[in-house]
């Protein structure tokens, strides 16, 4: 499914400074107690492929279906207010930010036409690229592959996924399939040739889109 986006949300993150009342002086020597405060950990939106590909991992790890990506959830772990379904009752929505000079990512929720639960992870070229290119025609891709393809679908198994070949039309292989319990995923690939290589003979599989349903 190709999802488009007809408006951009930009978000501004707040910062709070807070600081600590001066020490009063005590005339009689005494240990001085001083108190410790647990601050909550926080998240900021990840700023490469790295890091949302490793907060996805973490969501599946503590995961057993889809129920468990709601976009409260999606929001907290990625730092990312979503822009939610029309109707009230639904939790569909989705969000996307720039990554590099021609990627984007995106995340979006929905539920098809038997109101089954998705959701879908992508990385995508740039507004600006696609108006320069011809149609069709993506930037590399190596351009983001801070994890690829292989070391993504490794450290899945090592949560205790299997993966099966995505077989789709014509026999071809597109991607894997990781199940564990009622969570099934998706891992789709992209390949091209290392720009860092201009010698490269084999190309370097990436990570292209996740499905997660």
């Amino acid at each position: 499914m190709k999802y488009q986006f007809t408006a951009i949300a930009t978000a501004a993150l707040l910062l709070a400074a807070c600081s600590a009342p001066p020490e009063t002086v005590n005339n009689h020597p005494q240990p001085v107690k001083k108190e410790t405060k647990t601050m909550p950990e926080t998240k900021t939106t990840p700023q490469t492929q790295r890091e949302i590909l490793t907060r996805i991992l973490e969501m599946m790890a503590a995961s057993q279906s889809i129920k468990d990506f709601s976009l409260e959830r999606l929001e907290q772990t990625f730092s990312m207010k979503t822009k939610r379904s029309e109707e009230d009752d639904d939790d569909d929505g989705y969000f996307f930010a720039n990554l590099s000079k021609n990627w984007d990512w995106y995340m979006s929720k929905s539920k098809d036409s038997e109101r089954l639960e998705g959701v879908n992870f992508s990385f995508e070229p740039t507004a600006k690229y696609r108006d320069t290119h011809k149609v069709n025609e993506e930037p590399n891709i190596t351009e983001i592959c801070d994890m690829d393809y292989d070391e993504f679908v490794k450290k899945a198994e090592a949560l205790g996924f299997t993966q099966t070949p995505n077989i789709v039309q014509d026999g071809m292989q597109m991607g894997v399939y990781l199940r564990r319990n009622k969570l099934r995923i998706i891992v789709i690939p992209n390949y091209a040739y290392p720009e860092s290589n201009p010698d490269a003979t084999e190309k370097k599989a990436c990570v292209r889109m996740i499905l997660i349903g």
